[in-house]
């Protein structure tokens, strides 16, 4: 039995979640957490202008209390505290597709390089 089409429709799955959720997170998500942190007095990172480098460091921030300090580059304190419940899904949701995708990628180029 032949994994690889199994495989491609999985990595197109994860594929059409990335694009949603990606959209989802920082149309809804980022906007919302950088208004509520800048009622509090806080500002988004100033780096990240429109390209959206930021997503990464929002999500692990949501998602998981060791990535939650301060440090020269991001607050990671205030995104934790100012998230919904529906913006931990999106961020999770976003987590899971782009792990699926990597990991369909590696079993797919090892089967193409065995084959």
């Amino acid at each position: 039995m032949d994994l690889a089409p199994i495989l491609t429709y999985f990595f197109l799955t994860f594929l059409f979640s990335f694009f949603v959720s990606s959209l989802l997170l920082s149309r809804m998500t980022i906007k919302y957490i950088n208004i509520q942190m800048e009622k509090g007095g806080v500002y988004p990172p100033s780096w990240d202008r429109g390209i959206g480098a930021s997503a990464s460091f929002y999500v692990f921030a949501m998602l998981f209390s060791k990535y939650r300090i301060k440090n020269k580059l991001f607050d990671a304190r205030f995104v934790a505290k100012h998230a919904r419940p529906i913006d931990r899904a999106i961020a999770a949701a976003h987590f899971i597709s782009v792990t699926g995708m990597i990991i369909c990628l590696c079993i797919i180029t090892l089967f193409k390089s065995l084959y």
